[in-house]
């Protein structure tokens, strides 16, 4: 991982400060156009460099059906919310989505086809990497802890995009040669639930998926009314509104088509990306070749008709707004069906479910029951208890949900149960199993996620990718609810980090025979220490303990008569036979002597 620091950080004030409301206002400082729309930037003009993630349709078999269309596209947004496809590769130092740039004077935008060129030192054709203002400078790469310091920082931006009240606005758009095929009514219910503000009975949609999904975390609510100042383009009801655009037609492309919709809500309501969080364009039949797609860390997703109305295609796609990538499996991109970010489906309301153990670290929905360990490190190096699934998360007994291992990479990975039931009652792959994914920025970026094993029961362990010795064992699967699972690593002892709240001090080891002798006075005293206070009333069995984490767990107690975790038995270090019983103990006159508790 590499961490920019550029100029371009110094336009961010400067652009969210500039609304233009027409294209007219957004060619200041920028000279002439041509026959072909196609104007010149005579000055560095503020920008912002967004990724634009596409999805395609799939056939049964999970094939991509364009194979020959491409899956990313790199974009420039202007002031105005209007945003160009880059022709050419795009600068070195631009590296995340959603991040302010400067556009060098010579840049060439092309409105007719929403292009834009880039120019080289010599002021034609693409810009030439490492030239112009428009190239950051790049800082040498970060240490693993730097990475992961920087991984919390990003965490913490991130919570204000994926937490508290959203607004969304779904905008029906209507082309001189066709349009989005539903009424108003029909998209309100299809985000939000409601049709002129009464419910209308949608079991599934973005707004209670997102919210059930996130546990309230995450609320996405209707955009708010407002009255519109273009004859084309109604007033905002109830989160919908529509845009006309009687001059332009499907065969323009979606490019051209949303740089219109955007530029007509410019003009009927000051600024379009003022007026909500999120934007939903729903565009004709034929405007697109792909389903829909979605701007990284940004405010606007695009849908093609029908596709506007599917639930999974809906939570993809703000996925995406709110930084999530793709759900891979193996080498096959989307193949990840246990959550929203592979496949989307067609069904209007269908499948109920979630994301995927990455995506669930990232949001933070669910981490003050996610687990972090860290094998080779001294402490928090291992995990031995019940994982239960992410409907069982309200569940007072559910302490686990998640689990991220980390790696010496930043690159790690990630352990849910799938349990079918709840928010995840429809996953499609994966129900009620282990699921083991992998995923790099150390969990909270931008990163497209691997499926890498599914497992039910597996007492014989599996290798985590990433380790050379660190085994998942699933010991027993409790089957729509949780399963008990350990983490080891071959030759270390399991040691656990301190609870929330931890004592003072640790107690001291637990003596490995009885006393010898009886207190002199017969009352106690007023604080004994030589026995842990949590000591076991009853004699431990050690060979009944058969993981060597658990036999190292009572040392002086128990003893792993192997080399390693392969190989061995857990035998007591005890005596054969019993210790003498201690004589009895006088009564006292006020309160009982302490009965010393047995080390086993």
């Amino acid at each position: 991982m590499k961490f920019h620091l550029s100029s371009w950080l110094i336009a961010a004030a400067s652009f969210s400060s500039f609304h233009p409301t027409s294209v007219d206002a957004a060619v200041a400082g920028i000279r002439g156009k041509d026959k072909q729309q196609r104007r010149v930037l005579q000055g560095n003009r503020p920008a912002k460099y967004l990724v634009q993630d596409i999805q395609y349709e799939h056939n049964e078999s999970g094939r991509r059906l364009k194979q020959d269309q491409p899956h990313k596209i790199d974009t420039v947004e202007l002031e105005n919310g209007l945003i160009y496809t880059v022709e050419g590769k795009v600068p070195h130092g631009w590296t995340v989505s959603g991040q302010d740039i400067k556009l060098p004077t010579g840049t060439v935008i092309n409105d007719d086809t929403a292009t834009i060129i880039l120019p080289n030192a010599a002021g034609n054709g693409r810009l030439l990497e490492g030239e112009g203002d428009a190239v950051p400078k790049v800082e040498s790469a970060l240490t693993k802890e730097q990475q992961r310091n920087l991984s919390e920082l990003n965490r913490q931006r991130q919570l204000a995009q994926v937490t508290g009240d959203k607004s969304v606005l779904a905008v029906k758009i209507v082309l001189s040669d066709g349009q989005y095929g539903f009424d108003d009514s029909y998209l309100e219910c299809k985000v939000f639930g409601t049709s002129n503000g009464s419910n209308c009975g949608d079991t599934y949609h973005l707004a209670n998926a997102y919210r059930d999904c996130s546990y309230n975390k995450l609320r996405f609510n209707k955009a708010a009314d407002k009255t519109s100042g273009n004859g084309n383009v109604s007033n905002i009801s109830n989160g919908v509104v529509t845009v006309t655009l009687p001059t332009t037609s499907t065969s323009q492309g979606d490019g051209t088509v949303r740089n219109a919709v955007t530029s007509a809500l410019n003009t009927a309501f000051g600024s379009a990306t003022s007026l909500a969080d999120h934007l939903m364009y729903c565009l004709p039949p034929n405007t697109m070749s792909g389903i829909a797609y979605a701007y990284i860390n940004s405010w606007n997703s695009v849908y093609s008709n029908n596709w506007c109305n599917s639930v999974s295609a809906q939570l993809h796609e703000i996925g995406h707004n709110i930084g999530l990538a793709h759900s891979n499996e193996g080498t096959t991109a989307y193949a990840d069906q246990s959550g929203m970010m592979g496949y989307s489906y067609s069904g209007e309301s269908t499948p109920r479910m979630c994301f995927n153990a990455a995506k669930n670290y990232q949001l933070g929905w669910y981490s003050d029951k996610t687990k972090v360990i860290s094998p080779g490190a001294s402490t928090d190096n291992c995990f031995a208890g019940d994982l239960y699934g992410t409907a069982f998360y309200a569940d007072a007994g559910a302490q686990t949900v998640g689990i991220k291992v980390n790696t010496d990479s930043s690159t790690d990975v990630y352990i849910m149960y799938n349990a079918k039931t709840g928010i995840q009652s429809g996953t499609v792959e994966g129900g009620n199993q282990v699921m083991v994914v992998t995923t790099g920025a150390e969990g909270t970026g931008y990163s497209e996620s691997t499926l890498v094993q599914k497992i039910t029961t597996n007492t014989a362990g599996y290798s985590l990718p990433g380790f050379s010795n660190t085994v998942l064992y699933v010991d027993s699967n409790t089957s729509g609810s949780h399963a008990s699972i350990r983490i080891e690593t071959d030759g270390q002892a399991c040691v656990v980090g301190p609870t929330s709240n931890p004592t003072p001090a640790p107690p001291t080891p637990a003596p490995t025979q009885q006393p010898t002798a009886q207190p002199t006075e017969p009352q106690p005293t007023p604080n004994p220490t030589p026995q842990p206070t949590s000591a076991p009333t009853a004699p431990i069995d050690c060979t009944a303990l058969t993981a060597k984490s658990g036999c190292d767990a009572h040392p002086g107690i128990c003893n792993w008569t192997g080399k390693n975790w392969k190989s061995g038995q857990c035998v007591s270090t005890a005596p054969t036979t019993p210790s003498p019983t201690p004589p009895p103990t006088p009564p006292s006159p006020t309160t009982p002597s302490p009965t010393p508790s047995s080390p086993g």
